[in-house]
């Protein structure tokens, strides 16, 4: 018969074997990834990236924000670590696919963009590296294929090029391979603030994305 002594010992035995648990995968690994991260580290990656869904803001359509279609995208990076915990970078990328999701045929656009990238990582796992990223930049969308006959849209999208700044808003895990290689996955939001002359043309999309970097 189990008394309440018996029944007290074996749960501070469960509790102490759970924390040694605990220990094992995170205290072994901390050390190890401060030094994979310390300061003055150089990381280069690259990201391909899939915007399953967005809004396109274009002033001369009414109503002005049209659902679009969905998107792909790439980007190269470099990132460059102040200390364990920070690191600051740079991205340029290339979106494909920017088309206004409205009747007839559509005009379909790039985004060609360059940002500056901002990162705050959490490395005292011993493999996953959670981390949170802000990307400010400037972007150009170009139109590489153009309306055809029957486009509800005006004609504004194909009256230049729009440009204008942008920001994104990213979280992710980077996994390490080897000491020196890793895949990341990362969901964010982008919002564009593009223009041409004193029409609005700017894109915001959901995005997922998956990668590879490697410090250098």
């Amino acid at each position: 018969m189990r008394t309440p002594h018996t029944r007290s010992s074996r749960t501070i035995r469960d509790a102490s074997l759970l924390l040694l648990l605990i220990a094992q995968i995170a205290t072994p690994g901390s050390s190890s990834a401060f030094a994979d991260e310390s300061g003055g580290r150089m990381d280069l990656g690259v990201l391909f990236r899939f915007m399953p869904t967005g809004w396109i803001r274009a002033s001369e359509h009414s109503p002005p924000d049209i659902r679009a279609l969905p998107a792909l995208g790439g980007a190269l990076f470099f990132d460059y670590s102040l200390n364990p915990f920070f690191s600051i970078g740079a991205s340029p990328e290339i979106t494909l696919n920017v088309i206004p999701k409205v009747q007839g045929s559509y005009p379909v656009s790039a985004l060609i963009a360059g940002s500056l990238r901002f990162k705050a990582q959490y490395p005292r796992w011993r493999h996953v590296v959670p981390y949170v990223l802000l990307a400010p930049g400037y972007s150009v969308i170009s139109s590489y294929e153009k309306a055809g006959p029957g486009c509800a849209c005006s004609d504004y999208v194909e009256n230049g090029d729009s440009h204008g700044f942008m920001l994104a808003g990213y979280g992710g895990l980077r996994v390490r391979i080897t000491p020196r290689h890793a895949v990341a996955a990362e969901m964010g939001y982008v919002h564009g603030f593009q223009t041409e002359g004193a029409r609005t043309y700017a894109p915001a999309y959901l995005s997922v994305a998956l990668g590879w970097q490697v410090a250098l």
